[in-house]
């Protein structure tokens, strides 16, 4: 008789390395006996090194010149000193998201990012498949499509820029989310292909980046405590495990 099957939660855990020693025996006795478990997880590892390898490049980068220490170091106000702060919190906490997220043992944290996962995916094969009624508020008004949807979600929405990917921002749209008001901003490139990023409340919860299961729309999903995001896409693993990166280092740089 095979063992009951280790909750999913449990076993990202294990590939995060945040179980205690008694938890991770248990699963490393679960995935001895189980093989095609074990190719699961090891699937699992992958994917967390190809976050790993998105967030490395991203944090290589200049950081941007609104953020940037060295503009505030010749004035008088102390200004620049939380300036640095600043940075060292912006990219020391997307790096610890990725390394060292909170595990939440209860499936109930597990079911939730599900439903994130199956309302991003959803939305955006519905959405991406029409050509005149793609969005509802266009990129061409883009701040008010910005203040509108804020103003729904009772958080700041951002629109990213995405062109050193190759997409264009088509518009945005509300949408209906399990806790509320939630909402999709769409991109396109120069081929017509079409990628998503869904927004929800968080609720307060922070999680790591990670990717959905598996699917022909690939799909990478965090929270920061107060929007769940959730980028979409026909894209490899790897160009949208840095295209997610793009989008939560510009959710927290931009003021």
């Amino acid at each position: 008789m095979s063992p009951a099957p280790l909750r999913e939660d449990l076993l990202h855990a294990y590939v995060d390395e945040l179980l205690a020693p008694t938890e991770r025996a248990q699963v490393d006795r679960y995935l001895a006996e189980n093989p095609a478990e074990e190719e699961r997880v090891a699937s699992y590892r992958r994917q967390r090194e190809v976050l790993r390898n998105a967030f490395d490049t991203v944090l290589d980068e200049p950081v941007p010149e609104r953020i940037r220490v060295d503009r505030f170091r010749n004035r008088s106000h102390p200004a620049w000193r939380v300036a640095a702060a600043f940075v060292l919190i912006v990219f020391g906490g997307v790096l610890g998201w990725l390394l060292r997220g909170e595990y939440a043992p209860a499936p109930i944290a597990y079911a939730a990012e599900t439903e994130l996962v199956q309302r991003a995916r959803m939305a955006h094969i519905i959405y991406t498949a029409e050509n005149r009624r793609a969005v509802e508020v266009a990129a061409s008004h883009e701040q008010d499509m910005i203040r509108w949807l804020s103003k729904r979600m009772n958080a700041a929405v951002r629109v990213p820029n995405l062109t050193e990917f190759g997409f264009q921002a088509l518009g945005g749209r509300l949408l209906p989310g399990s806790e509320g008001p939630a909402c999709q901003i769409m991109y396109q490139n120069d081929k017509g292909k079409r990628l998503t990023i869904y927004l929800a409340r968080a609720g307060g919860a922070t999680r790591p980046l990670r990717f959905g299961d598996d699917d022909k729309v690939h799909v990478v999903f965090w929270s920061d405590g107060t929007l769940a995001f959730a980028v979409s896409g026909e894209l490899s693993n790897e160009q949208l495990a840095r295209i997610a990166a793009a989008v939560a280092r510009d959710s927290r740089t931009r003021g």
